[in-house]
């Protein structure tokens, strides 16, 4: 049995202040953790997440997926929102302490019509490779 701690939740957090200050930010009217009533299009949210573990013998790296979400009035505004979300998501100034972001992949990129008909729906899901730090590299 393992003493690793997931970086699971220090990545999304990571993930969500790093999208609060991008410029992504001032396009959209909000970026949220998840939906909330009466939000005004158009808006992001930083929702599921799955996590799969990868030990061995020398170390632990995690593969974390996000996905995320665009919610905008047309398909247009919809990809070009999303286009942003995925330039910034991808982008690998963002670190948190303990741990060490090696790889960053696109899984999926869609845009639909949502479910009222009316509404372009951006879907993005994006997996982090994250490597955790030796102890010995967290005290240098």
């Amino acid at each position: 049995m393992s003493n690793w701690v997931s970086a699971h939740e220090p990545l999304y957090n990571a993930l969500f202040n790093h999208l609060l200050q991008s410029p992504l930010k001032a396009k959209v009217t909000g970026i949220y953790d998840g939906m909330k009533m009466d939000l005004i299009k158009p808006y992001a949210i930083v929702g599921e997440t799955d996590v799969i573990e990868s030990e061995s013998s020398t170390g632990m790296h995690e593969d974390i997926a996000v996905q995320m979400h665009i919610y905008a009035d047309s398909k247009p505004e919809c990809r070009e929102l999303l286009r942003m979300l995925k330039y910034y998501a991808k982008q690998k100034p963002f670190s948190f302490d303990g741990y060490e972001i090696t790889k960053v992949r696109l899984s999926n990129e869609q845009v639909m019509n949502d479910i009222d008909n009316k509404t372009s729906h951006g879907v993005l899901r994006i997996v982090y490779t994250v490597r955790h730090k030796l102890l010995f590299e967290r005290m240098s």
